[in-house]
């Protein structure tokens, strides 16, 4: 009669050793200064107009210290696309993120726009969905990271975070080589840095103060970085935004082979991709 209870016993014992387990090594209940939960938009003085402009790397960095392969990179993207000649470092042009191409990192963290952005915080974790091509990053804490070996470059990059007491250092890399954004490129050894920490503010009630500095030996000579702010967007909910970004590829592709064989850059979305009036 004894056999059923030992069985619970031993079931009960392999979960908790099966928690502890998942646990990992430092996790800790989340404090209210420590949990970012919740929906984010780009910070504004109570009554002041939404945010415009470029913001992020290029308005933070408008000279950046490229080498020389960096420059090539940037001129070769620009002539692709378009330049704007504002002065402005935020080049006119078509713009891939509205050809359904995810902006990846950094720009998915610096953009100046007015879509929000969610933190979905667990000890172990922090999901982070931005709603333009509901675009999605997952920071792991400690004990609860993916083996270096089952990594892939991607455009949002790999992400570990860890506090350093109630802010959060994030270091991303794993990251695609990349310039197809309104933005400065990085290089599949490119390292990214953040630094996010809650703080009260008496006329919103508590932002978050964001840092970002991205070290990458192939297109900088110098580590790049910019700041911004969040705050939260009440009763804010992220939308559906998916598409694909296969048409803004090809296109892509399609204007390089014009550019390489000295031809006027003429291709159209039009020309790669079925377009319905």
């Amino acid at each position: 009669m004894r056999w059923p209870a030992l069985g619970i016993v031993s079931v009960v014992a392999l979960g908790i050793t099966a928690s502890a387990a998942f646990a990992g090594e430092g996790d800790e209940p989340l404090t209210a200064a420590r949990d970012f939960s919740g929906v984010w938009t780009t910070y504004r003085e109570p009554g002041a107009p939404g945010p415009t402009g470029a913001g992020g790397l290029i308005a933070a960095v408008p000279q950046p210290p490229f080498t020389a392969e960096g420059k090539r990179r940037v001129e070769e993207y620009r002539k692709l696309v378009g330049e704007g000649g504002d002065g402005s470092g935020n080049f006119s042009g078509d713009n891939p993120a509205a050809h359904c191409v995810q902006y990846g990192m950094p720009t998915m963290m610096q953009s100046a726009g007015g879509y929000p952005i969610e933190f979905i915080h667990r000890p172990e974790q922090l999901t982070i969905i931005y709603e333009v091509e509901s675009e999605t990053r997952r920071v792991y804490m400690p004990g609860h990271g993916v083996p270096p070996e089952k990594r892939l470059p991607v455009r949002q990059g790999y992400s570990e975070g860890k506090w350093d007491g109630d802010t959060l250092v994030v270091t991303t890399t794993d990251l695609s080589d990349g310039q197809d954004q309104r933005t400065y490129p990085h290089s599949e050894e490119a390292t990214m840095v953040e630094r996010i920490r809650i703080v009260p503010d008496a006329k919103v009630g508590k932002i978050m103060e964001y840092e970002l500095t991205m070290t990458d030996p192939v297109y900088y000579t110098a580590p790049v970085s910019f700041t911004k702010k969040w705050m939260p967007l009440k009763d804010g909910h992220i939308m559906a935004y998916n598409c694909t970004e296969e048409p803004w590829l090809r296109l892509l592709e399609k204007r390089r082979e014009q550019l390489e064989a000295g031809e006027p850059i003429t291709a159209k979305m039009a020309d790669v991709i079925d377009v319905y009036e």
